[in-house]
């Protein structure tokens, strides 16, 4: 029974994180398109955000690969459990494929999709490091192997843009993006994530997303 339950936790969590892996690359390759187009002479921070875009591709493979390893497939699990689908729909009140060119690329729209990308990282932070102090993660070394390459390309993807709003003289997150996180967070990890854990019945995946 506890090994059944333990399983579904590593389950559920691997599934949610795999997702989240998958919508911040495809964001960040959108981000990474007006960027160009905005500030083509932005060298560093090009650079800076192809490699965050890189990064989370990776992850978003290695997640793969974990599932992969043990024959069965993901949680499908949905945008209701995106970190940043959350946050774009609560900040920009709309989803992140209604955020078209002329929205990202109006400047303090920019900047705030900055801000929520940054803001996402810094949480990412805290919760990967929480998770490897689990004695229920540490008790899988496929996760825990994961979650140290997270760990380690974290820093990377959140110090970039608060420079670079600094160096713009774009602020920095305010009152109302700073609730919106805690708000999505608690609402993630008190509500959301307990529900998919209790659903027994929820469906898989049939192909990965792409």
């Amino acid at each position: 029974m506890l090994s059944a339950l333990r399983h579904r936790y590593y389950d559920v969590l691997a599934s949610v994180y795999l997702y989240n892996e998958y919508r911040g690359y495809t964001g960040l390759e959108r981000l990474l398109t007006a960027l160009r187009e905005r500030y083509p002479h932005e060298a560093d921070f090009i650079a800076a955000v192809a490699k965050h875009t890189d990064d989370e591709r990776r992850h978003y493979r290695m997640f793969k690969h974990f599932f992969e390893s043990q024959g069965r497939m993901p949680l499908a699990v949905d945008r209701t459990c995106g970190y940043i689908d959350r946050f774009i729909g609560l900040i920009f009140g709309r989803s992140l494929e209604e955020l078209d060119a002329k929205d990202i690329l109006e400047e303090e729209q920019f900047f705030k999709l900055c801000r929520l990308v940054m803001m996402t990282e810094f949480r990412g932070m805290q919760q990967v490091a929480m998770l490897l102090r689990s004695r229920l993660v540490r008790q899988n070394p496929g996760l825990v192997r994961i979650f140290r390459v997270i760990e380690r390309d974290e820093p990377s993807h959140c110090l970039p843009y608060q420079r670079w709003l600094q160096k713009r003289g774009g602020h920095l997150p305010g009152l109302e993006e700073q609730l919106t996180d805690i708000r999505i967070h608690y609402w993630l990890v008190l509500l959301k994530i307990p529900i998919l854990f209790l659903s027994i019945g929820k469906s898989r995946l049939i192909t990965f997303p792409a």
